[in-house]
């Protein structure tokens, strides 16, 4: 036997182990499945009441509307959508708060108007970003 046949056979050996571990070594094909996340939990608010009123008069004239808000989920941001409807104009704002599991919020917010007579009717939601 030549000097040149054992390292062939060693090589091959080598290669042969090489091949062998790395395919049991949990490739693509492998079943095991990792564990879904959890469902991330996300603010609850609950508009809870909405108290306006008016200030001013002619040209600045203003509806106030203090909106008291409870979080019953997570901690986190919800923005308010608030809108004050007089006639066949609507006028709307949104408005950011962080707010805490559990807490209650008032937030007030400042609608400029004209004076136009009649009612106007002030409407309040929320959103969870």
């Amino acid at each position: 036997m030549s000097p040149a046949k054992p390292l062939s056979v060693a090589v091959v050996a080598i290669l042969a182990a090489v091949v062998f571990f790395a395919s049991s070594c949990g490739g693509s094909s492998s079943t095991t499945s990792t564990p879904t996340p959890a469902a991330a939990i996300k603010p609850e608010p609950v508009v809870e009441a909405v108290d306006a009123e008016t200030s001013g008069m002619l040209d600045k004239y203003y509806a106030i509307l203090d909106i008291t808000v409870k979080n019953k989920g997570a901690d986190g941001t919800v923005i308010l959508v608030a809108s004050i409807t007089q006639g066949a104009q609507t006028l709307e704002n949104e408005f950011p708060i962080y707010i805490t599991h559990n807490a209650k919020q008032v937030v007030r917010l400042v609608f400029p108007l004209k004076w136009k007579g009649g009612d106007w009717t002030p409407n309040v939601r929320t959103q969870v970003p």
